[in-house]
């Protein structure tokens, strides 16, 4: 039976991006790993997709409203897979900040 390790990477609640300063360096030591498969999905509607991944990983959802979410899996091979979603409008903060999440986990503190 194929193991999925499945974590939350999520945290891209518009409260937290307002604080993010968008030109702050960050240690790149914090990733948990270099290498990747990155999907990006662009939906209608970011809250009920985020929502449905997460409870589909059994993390029981957000509880508070998100603008994008991530999640990484181990795949078949054990490679390293990262899911991105966000509306179907974007900008480079959204996508580099959940980006961020697959390389460095939860860095939020």
């Amino acid at each position: 039976m194929k193991k999925v390790i499945a974590i939350t990477l999520m945290l891209a609640a518009s409260s937290v991006f307002a604080n993010e300063d968008p030109e702050a360096n960050f240690p790149v030591s914090n990733n948990f790993t270099n290498s990747t498969t990155i999907n990006w999905v662009s939906v209608d509607n970011v809250q009920a997709r985020c929502e449905s991944e997460s409870r589909k990983r059994k993390f029981g959802g957000f509880g508070y409203a998100v603008e994008a979410c991530s999640f990484w899996d181990k795949g078949p091979n054990n490679e390293n897979i990262c899911t991105i979603v966000t509306g179907k409008s974007t900008n480079m903060h959204t996508l580099g900040h959940e980006t961020r999440h697959c390389f460095q986990g939860s860095f939020h503190k």
